[in-house]
């Protein structure tokens, strides 16, 4: 089996639905494979938004201190191999379609006992979760830094025991058909990751969720710390990153733009925290590691000449900290947008977001089935009095956006800042047009 037969394989398992909340058929497909995730201890990480910029301080820290640090990633952004990788120093290593085919063809034969039982055959992500346990284990991780794809209690990532902190970033309301219509319903889901006297570290700024986290520890008999905004001092701040005390570590520089992230970096921190005696870091060594922290799509500055910034801004609390960051940085600037999500978000609330801060938004279909037409989004934003203009492809977009320059590096005007920002999957063909 080549990398192209095993994404065929898995494309062609008849599961019956895409998305399966639950852990049976995960824990059946590892025990059948040898339980690869028992050799290994995680740092688990779940929340709506925030996870993957955390849980990148977190690693990244980690590797520059020695580490060999495994990392899952959903969903992928510009590579599928992006969602399995692992860590140490300044290398970045992505699973090799020779690594990803092998585990998929050890995930195969566990899967033919499964169906010759008649059992409940895994998805997609349940299969790829199971590889990527393969891999870690393989690659002999020390850590494995572990993000939830959705929601918590029922992921497929929570079958993992051998956890060493819990993190919970932000909650806010996103996936409601699978985890509830209410913030409550929605943080309990969340809550699920918390293990029996693991630390639990955590940043949130609704009361009701910060009370349902509270309550789940007590039960599970651990604690849990809170980021203190109060103890947050911005030195500067720019499109280029921060520079930031918190408490007692002072002057940490990290280059992830967005007013926002420097909270994600705090709650790195307090993770961090909880290691000492088991994961040892310098102060040095997590000075270089946040500093060295990249994450693609992520406020990024994509180009610089013109000047294009890609954001993951896809449910209303992240728009909510996208438009933010936005005015802080370029209220000076001719703002022009190019925005496209998926039908199943709030993208209402989203256009009132948007509301006074763009001159003008180009919508597009993202490429995917649950795409919201290009159309209707620009009558949203439209209804917001919002000046708009629906294009048939990222590339037309690009090329309005940017004043019909067909380059689309040279000729623009200085003040011009396009942003490209909603479902995540939007942002790969951006990138290959710039590039």
């Amino acid at each position: 089996m080549d990398y192209k037969q095993a994404k065929e394989y898995i494309q062609s398992i008849p599961t019956g639905a895409k998305i399966r909340p639950g852990l049976d058929t995960t824990k059946r497909l590892l025990e059948l494979l040898g339980d690869p995730q028992e050799k290994l201890q995680f740092i688990h990480i779940a929340g709506t938004n925030g996870k993957g910029s955390t849980a990148s301080f977190i690693s990244t820290a980690l590797a520059y201190a020695g580490y060999k640090v495994g990392r899952y990633v959903s969903p992928a952004v510009f590579e599928e191999r992006e969602k399995i990788r692992w860590m140490q120093g300044e290398k970045v290593i992505y699973i090799s379609e020779e690594e990803f085919a092998d585990a998929i063809s050890r995930v195969q034969v566990a899967i033919q006992s499964m169906q010759e039982a008649g059992e409940v055959l895994p998805t997609e992500f349940e299969i790829e979760t199971a590889a990527a346990f393969l891999a870690f284990e393989e690659w002999q991780c020390d850590i494995v830094v572990l993000e939830t794809g959705m929601g918590g209690r029922l992921d497929s990532t929570n079958v993992v025991e051998n956890v060493v902190c819990s993190v919970i970033t932000p909650v806010a309301m996103d996936h409601m058909k699978f985890l509830g219509d209410t913030l409550e319903k929605i943080a309990m889901e969340k809550a699920g990751i918390i293990k029996e006297r693991i630390p639990v570290v955590v940043c949130q700024q609704e009361q009701a969720v910060r009370e349902c986290l509270q309550r789940v520890c007590r039960q599970k008999n651990t604690t849990m710390t809170e980021v203190c905004l109060e103890q947050i001092r911005i030195r500067e701040t720019d499109s280029e990153g921060s520079l930031f005390d918190y408490g007692s570590w002072q002057g940490i520089r990290i280059t992830l733009a967005g007013t926002f992230q420097v909270e994600n970096a705090c709650l790195a921190l307090e993770c961090l925290g909880q290691l000492k005696g088991k994961f040892n870091i310098s102060p040095r060594q997590l000075w270089q590691g946040f500093e060295h922290t990249l994450w693609q799509g992520r406020f990024e500055k994509i180009s610089r000449e013109p000047v294009v910034v890609a954001d993951g801004a896809h449910n209303p609390a992240a728009m909510n900290s996208f438009c933010e960051s936005v005015l802080s940085y370029y209220k000076k600037n001719k703002r022009i947008g190019i925005m496209g999500v998926f039908s199943d978000k709030d993208y209402k609330k989203m256009t009132e977001l948007a509301q006074g801060v763009f001159e003008k938004i180009y919508t597009i279909t993202p490429p995917s089935q649950r795409g919201l037409p290009a159309e209707i989004l620009a009558e949203a934003l439209e209804s917001r009095g919002v000046e708009t203009e629906p294009c048939g492809s990222m590339e037309e977009a690009l090329r309005r956006a940017l004043e019909g320059d067909e380059t689309y590096g040279t000729g623009s005007d200085d003040e011009r800042v396009v942003f490209i920002f909603g479902s995540l999957s939007i942002l790969k063909e951006a990138c290959q047009l710039l590039y």
